[in-house]
């Protein structure tokens, strides 16, 4: 009886492992639909740009169980790349440049240096995984709002070098939209009035808001369609896999006045956005306008490119529809797949995980498998889009039989502040992976902004084809700093960094707010999740660094953003004593403001010395593409601003964007924070009650209003290791102040079974009502998902 009960199990294991269905999900098929000589082409073309003694070969053959392939040897002083395809080839030869050359190509920085002779090399890599994906919704409206089809193309690179094979094609979505809108009926001051500004059509395309930050003038649909051409065609060449928009169901709401027989739901309010921006209109699946729409749609965005079948649809992230129910969800889903499958046979429809997690009260078990199984298996694939912290792969059951990637999100809305769960991503993905009834197909990077951390994608970038965990990170640091740097003299600073800013483990929700960047309040907590002293190590032996061949791009980025780091700590630090100073005389209270704002202004300065931290960047783009165009040229600049600082007309999710730029310290936050401390103090010489809520509103209408249209005048500009050694000497030991406390939630201390939003806890108190993250500084398990 025994032996029959295991059989039984074990026959359920596999079948359920079996029954995965990946016939649409086929590499093979999908990463060559453009020929062998093609994507040959588009590949030599990006690596002969750092080498010219190379040899690419395209052959699909290669492709091994599904998977990608490269294979790197060098013949008579040449490198030879055969590779299944050519993001295959581009990813062999990054490969190259970081394990052979000691280079690195990031983000922000590179340094390639190929030494001549070229290194020996005879190597075959094979993928782990079927997909590597790239992008969360977000990042199109958090980093790449402002580039043009230049930064596109070189950004697309970037992925190639990193095997990407599967990311969100940045499609004019909107262009098509107004084609279709004005083929309805919509007029277009309706068209105006629903569309967003640039910096906010993320939440638009998702249904959450809509209006604010508009018009979309003909300029920015002119250039959106030049980076579509240009980048999906890029894409298509080296073999990749552009993942397509769909229609999700929500629409404007001028949609009631042309079709009045048609049943719309209500879309309820996102984070308090008034009657002027909020509740769309949400199209019931049941209507055949809802599959007429999908299908123009559809059309529409593929009728100059082509397809790849990939397409991606959210229709209830961070949104509840009114009519609730598990009906609704099903036959939207239900409605969704069949409009894709009639306009393309071959359509699988990819879903982030998010709307599950952000609210499980509305997404109990049962609900979340009505909805994924309506759709047939190997249709759906699942982003499992925080598998670092809140993995929800286990709780849905493998996600009920649908494939999924395995995702590190990491950053939300774009923040800077030095953090990683490195021990995690080494150790978790692996794991997955392995799992007997896994359906997982894939590994992907889901951050919501870039250009931060780059440490952590690098490592996460290399489980895509790493066999098994890296066996000693301290020596991977170390070598990843060699790489950026160009010499070996760093090696103890990033043991300290591994040690502690990227040695986080817990559950807290890590939002990069931290007390310089938020909204002034005497009832913020800060906390940390490691101890200040080794941040100061790590600064130590950066700014001492002896050796000239350390002074890289990379290096000198690193020196501001750990300095940087380490004033954010003592900035805190300098917070709890100013808290504790409040109840002094006020000698003692005006001591502690000054310490507190002196720390930012040096903050401030050595942010300055770097073009990777100022704002620059984030607005000029819009200089370069409106020009003169002065109408759309202050509209979209206020879309730049107001994005990384009120988030809305009313401050609705102020700083959730925030950026730590030597500009915005000098015109927002030292601004703020001064304001409000001399507020406090002024009461306190009047021996008057001091109102928190009103020093506030003072501050909102003098500085917060006001920045987003004051003249951004350029700031002194001072050598970075100068300026970072006499930082170091200022404030590496400074009496009177105790260690931030940490307050984590430790892993091993919750269920598996409960998702994210079960968690509340959040370093501060009640500073921020207006913060969509704002909870409770306590935990609290709210609900169990199991009902």
């Amino acid at each position: 009886m025994k032996i029959l009960i295991i059989a039984l199990l074990l026959y359920n294991v596999f079948a359920s492992t079996i029954s995965l269905n990946l016939e649409y999900l086929d590499p093979v098929k999908l990463q060559t639909k453009t020929s062998p000589t093609i994507q040959e082409n588009a590949a030599s073309n990006i690596i002969s740009k750092y080498i010219n003694s190379v040899k690419v070969v395209i052959n699909p053959v290669m492709f091994h169980d599904n998977k990608d392939v490269f294979s790197l040897r060098t013949v008579d002083g040449t490198l030879q790349i055969r590779a299944s395809s050519g993001v295959a080839a581009v990813w062999g030869f990054n490969y190259y440049l970081k394990k052979y050359c000691k280079s690195q190509i990031a983000w922000q920085v590179q340094r390639v240096s190929i030494p001549d002779p070229l290194p020996e090399v005879d190597e075959t890599v094979i993928a782990n995984d079927r997909f590597r994906y790239y992008q969360n919704v977000c990042t199109a409206s958090y980093s790449f709002v402002w580039w043009n089809e230049r930064k596109w193309t070189e950004h697309v690179e970037w992925m190639a070098l990193n095997g990407i094979n599967l990311a969100l094609a940045p499609v004019a979505q909107e262009a098509a939209w107004e084609k279709i809108y004005t083929r309805l009926g919509m007029t277009k001051d309706e068209i105006n009035d629903h569309f967003t500004g640039p910096a906010f059509l993320a939440w638009l395309r998702m249904g959450n808001f809509h209006g604010w930050g508009g018009p979309l003038h003909k300029a920015w649909h002119d250039q959106q369609k030049k980076n579509q051409d240009a980048v999906v065609d890029l894409m298509f060449q080296l073999g990749m896999v552009p993942i397509f928009p769909a229609f999700n169901g929500h629409v404007p709401k001028a949609f009631e006045r042309i079709f009045p027989n048609t049943t719309f739901h209500q879309v309820e309010t996102w984070n308090r956005f008034n009657s002027d921006y909020c509740c769309n209109l949400f199209a019931d699946p049941k209507e055949p306008l809802f599959k007429t729409i999908g299908t123009m749609f559809m059309r529409e965005i593929t009728s100059e490119t082509g397809t790849s079948h990939i397409y991606t649809a959210d229709p209830f992230n961070e949104i509840k529809v009114q009519a609730w129910s598990t009906s609704l969800v099903q036959e939207t889903a239900k409605s969704i797949y069949s409009t894709l499958t009639e306009v393309d046979h071959n359509a699988v429809w990819l879903i982030q995980n998010w709307m599950f997690v952000h609210n499980p009260l509305l997404w109990p078990l049962n609900r979340v498998q009505t909805f994924i199984t309506s759709v047939p298996n190997g249709r759906m694939l699942v982003l499992d889009l925080q598998s670092e912290q809140w993995p929800q792969y286990d709780l849905y059951e493998m996600y009920y039989g649908q494939p999924f990637i395995w995702c590190m999100l990491h950053n939300f809305g774009g923040t800077l502040g030095m953090f990683g769960s490195m021990q995690t991503i080494n150790k978790d993905v692996y794991e997955v992976r392995t799992k007997v009834n896994s359906t997982m197909i894939g590994t992907g990077l889901t951050p919501e902004g870039i250009n931060q951390n780059y440490v952590v994608y690098d490592l996460m970038l290399e489980s895509a084809w790493r066999r098994r965990p890296v066996e000693d990170l301290n020596a991977w640091v170390s070598d990843y700093a060699e790489r950026r740097y160009g010499c070996n003299a760093t090696a103890r600073a990033w043991r300290y960094l591994l040690k502690s800013v990227y040695n986080f483990e817990g559950l807290n929700r890590i939002r990069g707010k931290y007390v310089v960047t938020r909204r002034p309040s005497f009832k913020i907590r800060p906390w940390a999740w490691y101890n200040g002293s080794d941040l100061f190590k790590a600064l130590r032996t950066l700014v001492f660094v002896e050796d000239n061949e350390c002074d890289s791009p990379g290096f000198q980025h690193d020196l501001v953003d750990v300095t940087r780091q380490a004033l954010q700590y003592r900035a805190e630090q300098l917070y709890m004593n100013l808290l504790s100073d409040r109840s002094s005389n006020s000698l003692i209270f005006n001591f502690s403001i000054n310490r507190f704002l002196d720390v930012m202004r040096d903050m401030e300065n050595i942010l300055g010395t770097n073009n990777d931290f100022t704002i620059n960047y984030w607005l000029d783009n819009i200089r370069k593409m409106l020009g003169s165009r002065s109408e759309e040229s202050y509209l979209y600049e206020m879309n730049a601003r107001n994005q990384i600082t009120l988030w809305g007309p009313n401050g609705e999710i102020t700083d959730y964007a925030c950026k730590q730029w030597a500009e915005v310290f000098h015109y927002y936050y030292i601004p703020r924070w001064s304001m409000f401390l001399n507020l406090a103090l002024d009461a306190k010489n009047r021996n008057e009650t001091f109102d928190e809520k009103n020093a506030q509103r003072v501050v909102r209408s003098s500085v917060e209003e006001r920045f987003q249209t004051l003249e951004i005048n350029k700031l002194p500009r001072n050598d970075t290791r100068t300026l970072a050694i006499l930082l170091y000497e200022k404030w590496a030991y400074v009496s009177g102040l105790e260690d931030l406390p940490e307050r984590i939630i430790r892993r091993k201390s919750v269920s598996t079974t409960t998702t994210s939003a079960d968690i509340d806890f959040y370093y501060t108190d009640t500073d921020n009502e207006d913060d969509e993250d704002s909870t409770p500084s306590v935990v609290s398990l709210l609900y169990t998902t199991t009902t």
